[in-house]
C-alpha cells in the first residue's frame, strides 16, 4: 500500500498559531498609572524609602548577618519615624526616610528655620522613638531567648544615645541649642526648663537599656 500525501494548493498556507495581544501589558502600565495619581508622589516617596532600606539591609547583611540588619534597620525606621510623626504634629512639611548604607537615614524639614522649641521637639521625637523601638526590642529578646535580637536592642540604644551629642548634623545639636540664651534668645525659661528635663529623662533611659542589654548579653564570641 503506497502512502498518501495531502498536496497543498499553492494559494492555501498553514494556519498560524494567533499571537498574543499586548493588551494585558497595557492593562498592567494603566492600573500602574492610575495608582501613581490616585495615591500622588507620597507613593513614590515611601516607594523610595523602601527600595532604600532593602539596600541598607543588604549592606549590613554582608557584615553582621540578614537577621541583625533586618531588625537594626527597622529600628532606623522606628527612629526617623518619630522625627515624621512631630513634624506631623507640628504641621511642619516633611519628607519620607531615606537611608544610606552605614550612615542611618535622614527625614529632610522643608519649614526652616523655625521655632527653636519645634525644631527641638522633632529632632527629640527621633530618639524617643528610637528607644522606646530599642526597650521594646530588649523585652522581645528577653522573653524569646533569641540573643542578635537583644544585639539589636543594645545597638540601637548606643546609636540614639550618640545621636543626642550636640554635634551638627546630629540631632542633639538642635536640642542643645535651646539652653545657650545667645543662639535662641526668644525662647522662654519654661521651655528651656522642660527641654532640660526631657533629655535627662531620655540620655538616662538610654543609658539604663544599654546596661540592662549588656549584662544579659552572652560574650561576643557566642552571639
Amino acid at each position: 500500500m503506497e502512502p498518501q500525501f495531502e498536496v497543498l494548493p499553492p494559494d492555501r498556507r498553514v494556519p498560524q498559531p494567533p499571537r498574543k495581544k499586548p493588551g494585558g501589558i497595557i492593562g498592567g502600565l494603566i492600573a500602574f498609572g492610575y495608582l501613581i495619581l490616585k495615591f500622588g508622589s507620597a507613593s513614590l516617596i515611601f516607594l523610595k524609602t523602601g527600595l532604600t532600606m532593602l539596600i541598607s539591609i543588604g549592606a549590613y547583611s554582608l557584615i553582621f548577618g540578614w537577621k541583625f540588619a533586618a531588625g537594626l534597620v527597622v529600628l532606623i525606621l522606628v527612629h526617623e519615624m518619630g522625627h515624621f510623626g512631630a513634624a506631623k504634629i507640628y504641621r511642619v512639611q516633611v519628607t519620607a526616610p531615606m537611608f544610606i548604607p552605614f550612615f542611618g537615614a535622614y527625614v529632610m524639614l522643608k519649614n526652616r528655620p523655625m521655632d527653636p522649641w519645634i525644631n527641638a521637639m522633632i529632632s527629640y521625637a527621633g530618639p524617643l522613638a528610637g528607644g522606646l523601638g530599642g526597650w521594646a526590642c530588649y523585652y522581645v529578646g528577653v522573653a524569646s531567648g533569641l540573643h542578635w535580637v537583644m544585639a539589636v536592642a543594645l545597638y540601637t540604644f548606643i546609636l540614639n544615645l550618640v545621636n543626642l551629642a550636640p554635634i551638627p548634623p546630629l540631632d542633639g545639636s538642635h536640642i542643645w541649642i535651646c539652653f545657650s540664651r545667645n543662639r535662641t534668645p526668644g525662647m522662654s525659661f519654661s521651655d528651656r526648663v522642660y527641654t532640660g528635663i526631657f533629655l535627662a529623662a531620655l540620655i538616662a533611659g538610654l543609658i539604663l537599656g544599654c546596661l540592662e542589654t549588656w549584662g544579659n548579653l552572652p560574650p561576643p564570641a557566642s552571639l
